[in-house]
């Protein structure tokens, strides 16, 4: 599934002469498998029936959440284009474990579930995910080592510089 990320913009509808009611609506390719993240925003003139149903609907697939129409294409860049980037990152881990010896299958299987397991426990603890990473290292051990190769790499950078272009790409283009 491909997606133009739902820029049909408030301007270009005022364009072509619409003057409804305009909830906006940007669901993430997960969506089809009921794990979805989606963002809603409303414009002036929406009753709040409409927009509890709308997100009523857009919940039935995953998460669904209001956000401000000024930073509607930056939670957009979060939710619409990081599971592009996420499938990278484990397509990533897992060419690392083959090139340590790993098999493809089983280090996909690997790196997928653990992505997964990460995220439930960032939403399911409610604890900063510093405070997750940090219980995970050990003084002098493997994981902080990894964290350190990422760091000189400029991971943390490269993902906010990712989400700043997606961001940046989707205001351009209304």
């Amino acid at each position: 599934m491909k997606t133009n990320g739902g820029q049909a913009s408030v301007l270009r509808l005022s364009a072509v002469g619409y003057s409804g009611p305009i909830i906006r609506l940007f669901p993430n390719t997960a969506v089809a498998i009921g794990s979805g993240a989606s963002i809603i925003c409303a414009e002036p003139g929406v009753s709040d029936e409409m927009i509890t149903l709308v997100k009523t609907f857009a919940s039935k697939v995953g998460l669904c959440l209001r956000v401000d129409s000024r930073n509607f294409n930056a939670y957009g860049a979060i939710s619409g284009s990081a599971p592009a980037w996420v499938y990278m990152f484990i397509e990533s881990l897992a060419d690392g474990g083959v090139f340590a010896g790993c098999s493809r299958e089983t280090a996909l299987q690997l790196a997928a579930q653990t992505v997964m397991g990460a995220a439930e426990m960032v939403l399911e603890s409610k604890e900063h995910p510093a405070a997750l990473k940090d219980k995970v290292c050990s003084p002098g051990g493997t994981t902080i080592a990894g964290l350190r190769e990422l760091e000189k790499s400029g991971f943390r950078s490269a993902i906010i510089e990712a989400v700043k272009a997606a961001a940046d790409r989707a205001n351009s283009m209304q």
